[in-house]
């Protein structure tokens, strides 16, 4: 991308408050910084979630997943994976994540709520049960893995294509900024 995918500007707002505005209501979020940190905390309205630093930020998402789990509150129940090239997911999609994933856990299941569009997307939605799966996790290890040693528990909801349009390019972000 050439610059910090957090602090894309959509609006008038960052890529990262945008998430967190989004997110707002489904408990205190924990966001977790790698390169770049210090601009970011500058920039962005923190106040409102955790923030942990990845000091292994450049090996990759999972190792950025494992630190934001480490500071998972005890009491969490479950949580989002919600990378931040993804700031346009609307609220009503969360919503709808978050009802599925209580229906099914009042159901006595552990369920893995996934949005899909034309092929899944995020932010994904886990049961607290998968957490320590993927704090065992090998760097080079997906989050995925875990997804899919638990197919019988995953439950995929219809979500428009935001939730599958990461911004890996200038060119991405371009056609993001203009919706």
């Amino acid at each position: 991308m050439g610059t910090s995918k957090a602090l894309l500007d959509f609006g008038g707002r960052t890529a990262l408050d945008r998430v967190l505005d989004t997110a707002a209501g489904f408990g205190k979020a924990v966001v977790v910084l790698g390169s770049g940190a210090e601009e970011i905390e500058k920039r962005c309205e923190l106040g409102r979630a955790t923030v942990v630093r990845n000091s292994d930020w450049a090996k990759g998402m999972t190792s950025s997943l494992q630190t934001g789990l480490k500071a998972l509150p005890e009491n969490a129940e479950g949580f989002f994976v919600w990378p931040v090239d993804l700031p346009l997911v609307p609220a009503e999609t969360l919503r709808e994540l978050g009802m599925r994933f209580w229906i099914l856990r009042q159901n006595r299941r552990r369920p893995i709520v996934i949005p899909k569009a034309s092929r899944r997307g995020h932010p994904v939605l886990f049961d607290r049960v998968y957490a320590d799966e993927v704090l065992a996790l090998s760097s080079g290890e997906p989050p995925r893995t875990v997804v899919d040693r638990h197919a019988a528990q995953v439950e995929e909801i219809p979500a428009g294509d935001v939730t599958v349009r990461d911004l890996d390019t200038p060119e991405d972000y371009a056609r993001a900024a203009k919706r």
